[in-house]
């Protein structure tokens, strides 16, 4: 039995999203201690005039020097507020717009799925495909892909229990028995999932438009590179019962340029 090959693109697509990022602006520090050491002469400016009003005479003892070094150290007061110029520290809040800068809507998708599970490629003639289309839009075209026969057998859409997660895949066409590269969508979630309706991130689901390296005779199905992706959507599973699965989802497609050497596959260049 010939080795498959498969994805599993859900766990790093959902650490990518998740990080967040934000620095500390070294000039709060520095700020800090520059009001330190302007509190401290100012200390010592009022310590100096106390001194001289000491100096002045018995006069001094009427309060005339009290008075004097209270609105000293109201002057000290006002000069602390400066450091509300550090304030300026929240523009390192600015980093968060790095975030807006992350992934780009660049296409929507609707699709529906109702079959089995295979759990052995190895013997194409014993896989079983399943019914539904997927339409999407990417950049702009609208594509379909439906159901496809490979000589006698009706192979895709083709559900795959990989490890911990099922994939079901449609192609732009139908493949030969040997090795080609076709273009792909699939969808992924977690194979111990339960029925019910919820939103793509909650339930760990994926999408992804891209290319495939496929080879029906050889039992392969090697994931290219990927040209869009996302969580962001809603799912609703119909029925399944980890041999079966009925399900819809649809939702957004984002550009996966923005995740860079966080993706397990390369995002096509072509």
């Amino acid at each position: 039995m010939k080795k498959l090959i498969i994805f599993a693109l859900i766990p790093a697509f959902m650490l990518f999203f998740a990080v967040a990022c934000s620095d500390e602006d070294p000039k709060a520090q520095g700020g800090y201690d520059n009001d330190n050491n302007a509190g401290d002469e100012d200390a010592a400016d009022t310590g100096d005039e106390d001194a001289v009003a000491d100096d002045s005479g018995n006069t001094g003892d009427t309060g005339t020097d009290t008075d004097t070094a209270d609105t000293g150290n109201t002057g000290d007061t006002a000069d602390t507020g400066d450091t509300a110029d550090t304030g300026d520290t929240a523009d390192t809040g600015d980093t968060a717009d790095t975030g807006n800068t992350g992934f780009e809507k660049i296409g929507d998708f609707n699709l529906a799925f109702e079959g089995k599970i295979n759990v052995d490629l190895s013997q194409y003639m014993q896989i079983k495909g399943g019914a539904g289309d997927v339409n999407f839009n990417y950049r702009g075209t609208p594509y379909t892909f439906g159901q496809l026969n490979v000589l006698i057998v009706q192979l895709f859409p083709l559900a795959i229990l990989q490890q911990n997660n099922v994939a079901v895949m449609w192609l732009e066409s139908a493949p030969g028995l040997g090795a080609e590269t076709k273009k792909v969508f699939g969808y992924t979630f977690p194979s111990t999932i339960q029925p019910g309706s919820t939103t793509m991130e909650a339930a760990q689901a994926f999408a992804f438009f891209g290319d495939i390296n496929i080879n029906l005779q050889g039992g392969q199905f090697d994931i290219k590179c990927v040209r869009a992706a996302s969580y962001q959507g809603t799912l609703n599973m119909e029925s399944y019962d980890g041999a079966n699965a009925k399900f819809n989802s649809f939702g957004d497609l984002l550009d996966p340029a923005a995740a860079g050497s966080q993706l397990p596959y390369p995002v096509c260049t072509d």
